[in-house]
């Protein structure tokens, strides 16, 4: 039975209602228009909130909410350390149970900030096997979200065949959900032989996009250059495995030959400007990869849980990086958000990022009474200025209401937090 939404302002991707309402049925949007032609029954009065496309993030790691509030002894001079002094100590620990409260924790803190979907790059090098059901099942089933999923595939504590063989398994055994899927998931160049990427272009087969992290820190550039005398994404070109949707995280220190690869590869490069600011191994350059036509989308690296936060941060980090407060307009924001929405799309067969008929019933409320004149030209004027500040009220995805007036319906959230404190703290302990 159809469900509708009336008396809101509607953001429709493309344009601006006033006054509008919006029908949806078997999780697909199937009527959208102005108040005044509505003679049906409206279930939800809005009361003049905005209603808008709900959020994708294109790179996050949910096991890192774990971390949260941790110490440990912790001195880094590189990147490279950063991952030996925390992540790699954390992640070699994790299991079941902690993958698992992590992935629901994760899954809370989305739906409050209007995520629909996310692409996890997860790693649990102790509990491969099963780890991404695992996920698939808090995420997805249970929390009712949608995700893409990968098991990060390193050499670091020897060849591990299981996690390519994770990501294969995956990715066949949900090709045809609109709500789930996989990517072959890869740590980054100078952790992975060519052996072993060898036998995940073999198991990709062109077929199977690539979740990596490149040029994160300049070390990574730097060792495959001296080890194996190729940039990174040469090296990767070279075992066939700039496969079309692929995801390139970072590309902070890459060169302009490696981004004009990612863009005729069909490739997408997601930046995390939250994440490289608090790690401080610098920020992307998004003019050079406008030059070279390649599409950015947006993630967090596991830093954080609000795109809107990530959105006004790339945006300040731009006019800082090139000096000029006119490096980063609104345009450059909507193509960004409207790539996102692609990747997505791709990914899971489905059509996102618009509030019309056809497309994904993904639709988020947010609690926005703009103080001057909106309108579909100035939109994401408002959405950098103030949008961003404003609390999501509702959250619907595939049609179903995740979360109405700031209460998650589908989750107990007190106690999935009262029973993850008890989980994290055994893991510091542990740590």
């Amino acid at each position: 039975m159809a469900y509708t939404l009336g008396n809101a302002m509607i953001f429709t991707g493309s344009k601006l209602l006033d006054k509008g309402y919006v029908s949806f049925d078997n999780g697909k949007i199937i009527e959208v228009g102005p108040m005044d032609s509505f003679y049906g029954h409206v279930d939800r009065d809005l009361n003049s909130m905005l209603v808008m496309p709900a959020w994708i993030n294109a790179h996050t790691h949910v096991y890192s909410t774990l971390a949260r509030g941790m110490s440990v002894e912790f001195h880094p001079i590189s990147f490279t350390q950063i991952l030996q002094q925390l992540w790699w100590k954390m992640d070699r620990l994790l299991g079941a149970e902690e993958i698992g409260i992590s992935a629901l924790v994760a899954a809370c803190e989305f739906i409050h900030n209007g995520v629909a979907v996310i692409f996890d790059h997860h790693s649990s090098p102790g509990y491969v096997k099963g780890s991404l059901e695992i996920l698939k099942r808090e995420i997805v089933n249970i929390a009712g979200m949608r995700g893409v999923f990968c098991h990060e595939t390193s050499d670091r504590d020897g060849v591990q065949m299981e996690s390519i063989e994770e990501n294969a398994n995956f990715y066949e055994e949900n090709r045809e959900s609109r709500c789930v899927s996989g990517m072959m998931g890869l740590h980054a160049s100078f952790t992975l032989s060519d052996e072993t990427l060898d036998i995940a272009s073999k198991v990709c087969n062109g077929k199977i996009p690539i979740h990596v992290h490149v040029a994160e820190g300049r070390e990574d550039e730097s060792d495959s250059i001296n080890t194996h005398d190729a940039e990174i994404i040469q090296r990767f070109n070279r075992h066939r495995l700039l496969i079309p949707d692929s995801i390139y995280a970072h590309c902070i220190h890459i060169s302009d030959g490696e981004i004009d690869m990612i863009s005729k590869s069909n490739g997408f490069i997601a930046v995390n400007p939250q994440s490289n600011m608090n790690n401080a191994v610098g920020i992307p350059n998004l003019h050079r990869f406008k030059k070279s036509d390649a599409k950015v989308v947006l993630g967090n690296d596991g830093f954080g849980f609000s795109p809107s936060f990530d959105m006004r941060l790339l945006a300040l980090s731009q006019k800082h990086l090139l000096g000029t407060p006119t490096a980063f307009s609104h345009s450059d924001l909507r193509r960004i958000v409207e790539n996102t929405y692609e990747l997505a799309s791709h990914h899971l067969k489905e059509r996102f990022g618009k509030i019309e008929k056809g497309y994904a019933a993904d639709i988020m409320v947010v609690n926005y009474l703009p103080p001057t004149p909106m309108t579909s030209e100035n939109f994401y004027a408002h959405l950098f200025f103030g949008i961003t500040e404003s609390a999501v009220d509702s959250l619907y995805i595939a049609g179903k209401p995740v979360m109405c007036n700031g209460e998650i319906k589908t989750l107990n959230e007190r106690e999935i937090k009262r029973k993850a404190r008890k989980i994290a703290n055994a893991l510091w302990e542990r740590l």
